[in-house]
Formats: structure tokens, C-alpha cells, sequence
């Protein structure tokens, strides 16, 4: 799994991420005697999510594969190398697919789209104009913008891509998460995730499952 990060955004996850989706139930068919205990062996690698029978499949497999994933080292401060912003397809997105709004920093959204990729996870990423910053510092800087937000849900085709009209931020953008969802409130829904894209696989897989 990654190692030591400066990003916040890609922090390593810890036992609260992992029982959000843990149900509260006995875990002794799984090695455990508690959710909280469960989670600790999966992070210290010596339980495997997919070897417990209570766990739905696909998010077992997910955060299984998570703690497999080697990311770079990516910084929290200078811009990084900057992506044209608009829609990205990540594996196979189809129209009930999941649209993550984030910024426009290259190397961001190269580790969001291994993380995807390697848990088999499908979603349209919409690239919002940050000047190339990382989400963490883009919102300090006050280059990650509601309105900059708001013109790319409308001008950029997502709305076209996708039969609903439903969209996830960055935890990291909860500052600004109640501005943007009062300008998209008349077209979109807009939600915030989790502050780790380490637990993107297991939300989006969630949120598929209650939608």
C-alpha cells in the first residue's frame, strides 16, 4: 500500500476509514472478536478481507487490493504538472456511472486512476481548473473554486455522459462543499467523499449498492 505521504489526499487508511464498511457484527468466523480488531489485522496485513465470509464481495475485494497498491510520493504544496480540465473515463464508465470532481493536477489524477484501476472500479473524473494544484493546497490556496466547480458541471458534457446527476468532491474540499452544492443545487447533488482516495473503491462500490 503507499507509503508515508505528504498529500493528505492519499494518506494511508486507518481503522475509522475501514468501518465505514465493516458491518457491527460478531467477527469470529473472520479472526477477530470485533469490527475495530478486524480492521486493525487487515491494516497490520494479517487478515485478508476477502477470506470473511460476512463482508459483501465487492468491497472485500476492493479493500483487499487498496492495501496492495504501491502510489508515488506526491506532494502537498508546489502545482504539479497540469491536465486539460474536463472529463476523464477511468476503465469503463457507463451512464450510471459516478462522477468525482477534482482538480486538474496531473500527478492527482494518475494515482486516483491507478487506485481505480486496480480495484476494477469504473467512474468519470471531472477535472476542475485549481492551476494545477493538489486538492489539499488548491482549497487553502483558494485556487479549487465553487463557482470554477459549477461551470465545469455545466459547461463541460458531463451532464450528457451520465443518466443522473449525482456527484462526489474530495472530503478534503468540505470547506467549500456547502457553496458548491448551493450553486449546483438546481442541476446536480452533489456529495462529499472520503478525505483518502485510498477509500474511493469501497465508497463508490457503497453508495452504488444503497443508490
Amino acid at each position: 500500500m503507499a507509503g508515508e505521504q505528504k498529500n493528505e489526499e492519499f494518506r494511508p487508511l486507518d481503522e475509522e476509514d475501514l468501518l465505514n464498511y465493516l458491518p457491527d457484527v460478531s467477527y469470529s468466523e473472520c479472526g477477530a472478536d470485533s469490527d475495530v480488531e478486524f480492521a486493525e489485522l487487515v491494516i497490520e496485513g494479517k487478515a485478508l478481507p476477502t477470506k470473511c465470509p460476512i463482508l459483501d464481495e465487492k468491497i472485500a475485494a476492493a479493500m483487499e487490493k487498496v492495501f496492495k497498491i504501491e502510489l508515488p510520493s506526491i506532494g502537498d504544496t508546489a502545482p504539479g504538472r497540469p491536465v486539460t480540465p474536463g472529463i476523464i473515463k477511468i476503465g469503463n464508465p457507463t451512464p450510471d456511472s459516478m462522477v468525482l470532481i477534482n482538480g486538474n493536477c496531473h500527478e492527482t489524477i494518475s494515482a486516483i486512476k491507478l487506485i481505480l484501476e486496480e480495484t476494477n472500479v469504473d467512474a468519470f473524473l471531472l477535472a476542475v481548473d485549481s492551476q494545477s494544484y493538489s486538492i489539499d493546497s488548491a482549497v487553502t490556496a483558494g485556487t479549487f473554486s465553487p463557482s470554477e466547480v459549477y461551470k465545469s458541471l455545466g459547461e463541460s458534457g458531463i451532464a450528457n455522459e451520465v443518466k443522473h446527476r449525482k456527484a462526489i468532491l474530495p472530503g478534503l474540499c468540505d470547506p467549500l462543499a456547502a457553496d458548491i452544492r448551493r450553486l449546483a443545487s438546481w442541476d446536480w447533488e452533489v456529495k462529499l467523499g472520503p478525505v483518502s482516495a485510498l477509500e474511493l473503491p469501497m465508497f463508490l462500490i457503497k453508495t452504488a449498492q444503497e443508490a
